[in-house]
């Protein structure tokens, strides 16, 4: 063979080698970046199998091509995969792997933030911190990612006081960070989850007015919207959730779900329970419309209607908040008016509705209401002194308000002066 043909052969080999292992890599990025959205949209178990498969394809490139560029490339895409996969104590030796093996490599920085995080969340908090304030010394224009990455790994690991207060810092040294966005939602969301509303509702507004996505920010809207509800700015949060309806069809539930509470808020009843009965959504907003309903016509004594709901909170979602809460409630119910109907008179039965709310479920202001609706509308019933006696308590010992205990209390020595509860009442009175 000319030496000339021989030439030609190697440099082919070459190219080939060359272009299966970038083949190769590539691969592996593509499945790494298909992981890394499935797991934005919520999908983990598909972004696993996406994950293991980059790391495959960077295994192959690292055992066949050893010598090859691309070796330091795949060794930190490894690590970010396990990361992605939270198997933390794998992903930190890759990382720690690459800076061993490439002490130049153009991932080091990266490779020790990453490995940082790695070990705080594998439980090593000490050694991990350590790592990035050298980081930080070593190279300080990283000084921005980590206080960043810091911060949400904090919020992650369930030390929420810390992660906002880091957040807080964060976005105050770095006004103008490629992170501001994503830590002005973080804010946002943590905020709400610590129902600290005032917070939340300002800092969903300044993420709004900074995300270009349109739907983004009506997502944020509707959150503001939630949080005027809790601050009973009922008028204010009407509004903005009806002028959003209907722009997300996904988003409707949600808004029906706010418009709907607020109108029970503001004592449009009916109107509640038709906008409420429009969320029915096998999810958590579900689960809380059927139980608000579920509550509405039990507080009204339609025991019947009032099960209905709860169970169908139930099976909306049974392990969410209100799920939890609606299976209460109907097992209470159920035992409470088994036999209720036959064998107790009416005043016994609406105390007893009183009792479950104060005693059992501790929805103090509802066994309020109940016990003086069984003062006013059973009056000569032996009931009635009790009923007063009962929220003479509730005011006393749970809501510290001695003023209204007083009143109610020298009600009850009034009308029922020679009876036993009017002589608890004294006693509580210091009247002799």
């Amino acid at each position: 063979m000319q030496p000339k043909n021989i030439f030609a052969l190697l440099i082919s080999a070459i190219l080939v080698a060359g272009c299966a292992y970038f083949n190769t890599f590539h691969n592996a990025q593509v499945y790494y970046r298909e992981g890394m959205k499935l797991k934005k949209q919520g999908q983990g178990s598909l972004a696993g199998s996406k994950f293991d498969k980059a790391i495959e394809k960077s295994a192959l490139v690292i055992s066949r091509y050893p010598r090859s560029s691309w070796v330091d490339d795949a060794l930190f895409l490894i690590g970010r995969c396990y990361f992605e996969k939270s198997e933390f104590a794998r992903a930190a030796k890759y990382f720690e792997q690459l800076r061993l093996v490439f002490p130049q490599s153009k991932f080091g920085p990266e490779a020790d933030l990453y490995r940082g995080l790695a070990l705080i969340r594998d439980g090593k908090t000490g050694t991990g911190k350590l790592l990035l304030e050298a980081l930080k010394r070593n190279h300080p224009h990283w000084n921005e990612a980590v206080s960043f990455h810091l911060a949400i790994t904090e919020l992650e690991l369930d030390d929420q006081k810390t992660g906002i207060d880091s957040l807080l810092s964060f976005v105050h040294r770095f006004p103008r960070s490629r992170y501001y966005l994503y830590a002005a939602r973080e804010l946002s969301d943590n905020y709400l989850r610590a129902q600290n509303y005032a917070q939340a509702e300002s800092w969903y507004y300044r993420y709004s007015r900074l995300e270009s996505d349109v739907r983004k920010r009506t997502e944020a809207q509707v959150k503001i919207a939630l949080c005027r509800y809790h601050q009973e700015r009922y008028d204010e949060a009407l509004k903005m959730a009806e002028n959003i309806l209907g722009r997300y069809s996904d988003m409707d539930e949600e808004l029906y779900l706010i418009i709907g509470k607020t109108q029970l808020a503001i004592g449009k009843d009916m109107e509640a329970i038709a906008t409420l009965s429009r969320v029915r959504a096998n999810n958590a907003n579900g689960a809380e419309a059927g139980f608000l309903i579920g509550k509405f016509y039990e507080e009204h004594r339609d025991f019947t209607r009032a099960r209905a709901y709860y169970d169908s909170a139930k099976l909306r979602r049974a392990e969410s908040e209100f799920g939890v809460l609606a299976t209460k409630r109907a097992s209470l119910l159920n035992a409470f008016t088994q036999d209720t109907t036959d064998n107790r008179s009416p005043p016994e039965v609406m105390f007893l509705l009183a009792e479950v709310h104060n005693l059992n479920l501790a929805e103090f202001d509802s066994a309020m209401t109940i016990y003086q609706r069984v003062a006013d509308s059973f009056p000569e019933s032996d009931w009635a002194p009790k009923a007063l006696l009962a929220k003479g308590w509730i005011l006393l010992r749970v809501k510290g308000d001695t003023t209204q205990a007083s009143q109610v209390l020298n009600q009850l020595i009034s009308r029922y002066p020679r009876s036993e509860y009017a002589e608890q009442a004294r006693r509580w009175l210091g009247i002799n």
